[in-house]
C-alpha cells in the first residue's frame, strides 16, 4: 500500500495519470487505431462498390440474360431521360478487354474543300464521307464505339477535326483520303503516319493536305517539334501497317493490278495535332480512270470500308495481346 501511495504521489507531482488510467488509455489508443484502419477499409470498399455500380449501370445488358431490376439511384437515373444520342454505342463482350474501343473516323475534306476530283467530276469529299459512314456502321457492328469528325458535307479545318478527336478521347484516329497521281495510269494504296517527309513529292502532298489547317503561324513551332518527339509514333506505325496490309490484301481480290505503295511518314497537321495513334490512308486513286469508275460504285466503297475495319480490328487485337503480355510479365 505504501508503494502504491508513493507512486500516486509521484504521478501527481509530474502531472501523470495514475497507472490504472494509463493502462486504460493504452487500450483505448490500440482500439482507436484498429477502428481507424477498419474505417479506411470500409471507405475503400464503398468506393470499389460504387465504381462497380457505375460500371454496371453504364454497361449494356448482354443479349439472352435477364435484366436486373432497377432500384434506388438507378431508378432515379433512369427517370432522368438522358440524351440517348450522346451515349456510346453498345460494346459487345468480345471487345470489352480491348485497349482500343473508341475509333475516330475522319472523312477527308468537305464543304468548300473538294479535295481531288476525277476527270468526270467525282469529288474526293463525297467519296470519303460515304466510306467513312460505312466504316462507322461496321465498327459499331463489331463492338467498337465510332465517332466521325464530320457527318455531312461541311467545311471543317484540320484543327477542328483534331479537337473533336481529342475532346472525345479517341483511342485511334483514321483519316480517309483519295490520291491523285501522275501519270494518270498510276494507281495504288498508301498509308501515312506522323513523321518527316521523304522527298519533294511527299512534301507537296503534305502542303496540299495542310492548306486548310486552321492553325496560325504561332502554332507552327510546337507542331514541328511534335513531328520529331511524338510519343505515339510506334503505335501509329503499327496501325498504319495493319490498315495498309488489309487494304492491299482485300482490294486486290477485286483489282489484282492494284499497287502497294507502302507505309510512309509525312508531316500532316491532322496527325500532328491528335493525341492518339493516328494515320491517314489514301485508299484509292481518283486520277486513275479505272479506280474512279470503281469508286463510283457502292460495292467498291463497301469493300474499302470492310478492309479499313479489318485493319483496325487486327491492330486492336494485337494491342490487347501486347497489353496482356505486359501485365503478365509485370505480375510474375
Amino acid at each position: 500500500m505504501l508503494k502504491d501511495a508513493v507512486t500516486s504521489n509521484l504521478d501527481a507531482i509530474h502531472g501523470r495519470l495514475p497507472e490504472p488510467l494509463r493502462a486504460v488509455r493504452r487500450r483505448l489508443h490500440v482500439w482507436s487505431r484498429r477502428a481507424a484502419r477498419l474505417g479506411s477499409y470500409c471507405v475503400a470498399l464503398v468506393v470499389v462498390l460504387a465504381g462497380v455500380a457505375r460500371w454496371s449501370a453504364s454497361t449494356p445488358a448482354v443479349p439472352g440474360n435477364a435484366a436486373a431490376p432497377i432500384t434506388g439511384h438507378a431508378k432515379a437515373a433512369a427517370n432522368a431521360a438522358p440524351d440517348l444520342s450522346s451515349l456510346p454505342q453498345p460494346i459487345q463482350l468480345r471487345v470489352l478487354a480491348l485497349s482500343v474501343r473508341r475509333v475516330i473516323i475522319d472523312a477527308g475534306h468537305g464543304g468548300g474543300n473538294l479535295g481531288t476530283s476525277s476527270a468526270d467530276g467525282i469529288h474526293e469529299k463525297d467519296v470519303t464521307l460515304d466510306i467513312a459512314e460505312r466504316v462507322r456502321r461496321l465498327t459499331v457492328q463489331r463492338g467498337f464505339e465510332a465517332i466521325m469528325t464530320r457527318t455531312a458535307d461541311e467545311t471543317r479545318s484540320l484543327r477542328q477535326r483534331a479537337d473533336t478527336a481529342n475532346g472525345r478521347r479517341g483511342d485511334i484516329f483514321v483519316s480517309i483520303h483519295l490520291n491523285s497521281l501522275r501519270p494518270s495510269s498510276a494507281r495504288g494504296i498508301e498509308t501515312y503516319y506522323l513523321g518527316p517527309g521523304n522527298g519533294p513529292e511527299l512534301d507537296a502532298i503534305a502542303a496540299a493536305e495542310n492548306r486548310h489547317s486552321g492553325y496560325s503561324l504561332s502554332d507552327i513551332r510546337s507542331l514541328l517539334e511534335k513531328i520529331y518527339t511524338d510519343a505515339k509514333r510506334d503505335e501509329s506505325r503499327r496501325l498504319a501497317e495493319s490498315v495498309q496490309r488489309a487494304l492491299v490484301m482485300d482490294l486486290r481480290k477485286m483489282t489484282p493490278a492494284i499497287t502497294d505503295r507502302g507505309v510512309k511518314t509525312a508531316p500532316f497537321v491532322v496527325l500532328v495535332a491528335t493525341d492518339m495513334p493516328a494515320i491517314l490512308a489514301e485508299v484509292s486513286c481518283l486520277s486513275n480512270a479505272d479506280d474512279a469508275r470503281r469508286l463510283n460504285t457502292a460495292d467498291y466503297r463497301q469493300h474499302i470500308a470492310e478492309a479499313l475495319v479489318s485493319g483496325i480490328q487486327t491492330f486492336a487485337y494485337e494491342s490487347d495481346v501486347t497489353a496482356t503480355e505486359k501485365r503478365g510479365t509485370s505480375g510474375s
